[in-house]
C-alpha cells in the first residue's frame, strides 16, 4: 500500500471539491453534475448541508485543494 492510499480519506472534503469545483466551472446545474453529486451523497450518507457547512467553515482550504494548490485527503 502506497503512502497515499494508507492516508485517511475524507469524504466531507471531497464532495466539498466536487461542489465548488463544479460551482465555479457553472456546471452545479448540468444534470451529470446532480447525479454524480447526489451519488457522492448518497453512497457517503452525507447531507447537502453537511457539505455546504463544511464549505462555508473551511473555504480557503476547500479553494486551495480545487485550484490544486494544496493537497487534501479526499
Amino acid at each position: 500500500m502506497t503512502d497515499s492510499a494508507s492516508k485517511k480519506r475524507d469524504p466531507l472534503l471531497g464532495a466539498a471539491v466536487l461542489k465548488l469545483s463544479l460551482r465555479l466551472a457553472n456546471e452545479s446545474e448540468a444534470p451529470a453534475y446532480r447525479f454524480v453529486y447526489e451519488g457522492v451523497l448518497r453512497d457517503t450518507g452525507l447531507t447537502e448541508a453537511d457539505v455546504d457547512a463544511y464549505i462555508e467553515k473551511n473555504t480557503e482550504h476547500v479553494l486551495k485543494v480545487v485550484r490544486g494548490k494544496e493537497r487534501g485527503e479526499i
